[in-house]
C-alpha cells in the first residue's frame, strides 16, 4: 500500500503516554503525517471525528477496551484513517461527507478489536522495549495473525476503489459561507481572526481546530448596498446569484449597539424574503453577537425575539446564536464554526 492512504492504531500508555500500536506505514517515514500523539494527549471522549491537515485528511475513532491491567479498568485506543489531501479536488461537503461515510467502518473495526484475546496484556509489556512504537511486533504469532487479518479486512473496506476527485468546478457550482452584518460590527475582524487562528494552528500544530483548513476558503463578506437594499458577492453579478450559491450565512452585529442589531436583522429579512420569493433552499444561519467586553450581557432573550429564532427552529430552520468576544474568545469562535459545518453537512 502506498503512503497516499494510511491506517493506524494508537493507544494511550499509562507510563510512556501516546504510542502507536500498529500502522500500515511507519508514520515517521511519511512526510506531513498527522501527529496522532497530540490527538490522544488532548482527547479522551469516545466517538468519531474528522481532522484536516495540510497534507492529509483524517477520520478518527476513539474508543475504550475493558482491561484488568489498566488503571480504571479501561484502555484508550484510537483508529485513524488518513488519506492525502491531493485526493480531494472539491469543497467542504465532498471532503467531509466522504470522510464521514468511513465512520461506521471504523466503529465496526473497533468492535472487532475489542474481541481479540490477550491484546490488552500486550499493551502492558515492558515499556522500555516498546517505547519506539509498533507494539504489534512484540505479539506472538497467534495474536499477530488474528489482528492483521482484521486490520487488512477493514483497510480494504476503507480505501476508495477509484480516485476521490471531481472535475474543476465551474462558476455555477461554487458554494460560499457568507458573512453579513451592520457597518463596523466586526465582519473583517471575524474573518481576519479566523485566518490568524489558522496561522497559529499551523505554527503550533494545535489539532483541535484543524477544521479551519477546510472551510476558510469558503468564507466571504457579502457587500450590502443600502440604496438598492441588496447584496453583492465576488464572481457574481446579481443578488439572486449570490444567495443561490450560499452554503451558510453568518450574521454579525455589535452586541452593545441596538441599532447594529436591528440593522443586521433588516439585512437578514431581505435574505429571508429572497428565499421565499425565489424558492431557494434556506441554509444554516449562525448569529454572532460581537462582545467588546467579556462581562458584557449576552442579551439572549432579546436576540432570540428580534431574530425570531424559536419560531424559525419550529419551522425546521437551522439557526443558532452565539455571543462572542471575537478578538479573544477563540474557542467560542471555533465552537460556532463547528456548528455551522455540522449543519451544512
Amino acid at each position: 500500500m502506498s503512503q497516499d492512504q494510511i491506517l493506524s492504531i494508537a493507544y494511550f500508555d499509562q507510563i510512556i503516554g501516546p504510542n502507536i500500536f500498529y500502522s500500515s506505514e511507519p508514520l515517521e517515514d511519511v512526510v506531513g503525517a498527522p501527529d496522532l500523539d497530540r490527538i490522544l494527549e488532548f482527547n479522551e471522549e469516545e466517538g468519531t471525528f474528522i481532522f484536516a491537515y495540510r497534507k492529509f485528511q483524517t477520520v478518527n475513532h476513539l474508543f475504550y477496551i475493558d482491561s484488568k491491567f489498566a488503571r480504571g479498568g479501561k484502555e484508550l485506543m484510537m483508529i485513524s484513517y488518513m488519506i492525502k489531501t491531493a485526493f480531494f479536488k472539491d469543497g467542504i461537503v465532498d471532503v467531509f461527507k466522504y470522510l464521514d461515510s468511513k465512520g461506521p467502518i471504523l466503529e465496526d473495526f473497533a468492535e472487532e478489536i475489542k474481541k481479540i484475546n490477550d491484546l490488552t496484556s500486550l499493551l502492558h509489556k515492558k515499556k522500555s522495549v516498546l517505547s519506539e512504537g509498533d507494539v504489534l511486533k512484540y505479539a506472538d504469532e497467534r495474536l499477530k495473525n488474528a489482528f492483521l487479518e482484521i486490520f487488512n479486512k477493514y483497510f480494504q473496506k476503507l480505501i476508495p476503489k477509484y480516485r476521490v476527485e471531481t472535475p474543476i468546478k465551474d462558476k455555477k457550482k461554487i458554494r460560499k459561507i457568507f458573512i453579513i452584518g451592520a457597518p463596523k460590527a466586526g465582519k473583517k475582524t471575524l474573518l481576519k481572526n479566523i485566518e490568524f487562528i489558522q496561522f497559529l494552528n499551523i505554527k503550533n500544530n494545535d489539532l483541535s481546530v484543524r477544521i479551519l483548513e477546510v472551510i476558510i476558503e469558503n468564507l466571504e463578506i457579502l457587500n450590502y448596498n443600502e440604496e438598492k437594499c441588496d447584496f453583492g458577492c465576488k464572481g457574481f453579478n446579481s443578488f439572486d446569484d449570490c444567495i443561490a450559491h450560499a452554503q451558510g450565512i453568518i450574521l454579525i452585529f455589535k452586541l452593545s449597539d441596538k441599532k447594529s442589531i436591528l440593522d443586521t436583522k433588516d439585512m437578514f429579512q431581505i435574505i429571508e424574503d429572497k428565499y421565499l420569493e425565489d424558492n431557494f433552499e434556506p441554509v444554516p444561519v449562525l448569529i454572532v453577537g460581537n462582545k467588546f467586553r467579556i462581562e458584557e450581557e449576552d442579551k439572549k432573550e432579546f436576540i432570540h425575539k428580534i431574530f425570531k429564532i424559536e419560531k424559525l427552529k419550529e419551522e425546521g430552520r437551522r439557526i443558532r446564536y452565539f455571543p462572542i468576544k471575537i478578538l479573544e474568545e477563540d474557542q467560542k469562535v471555533m465552537k460556532s464554526l463547528r456548528w455551522m459545518v455540522k449543519n451544512i453537512l
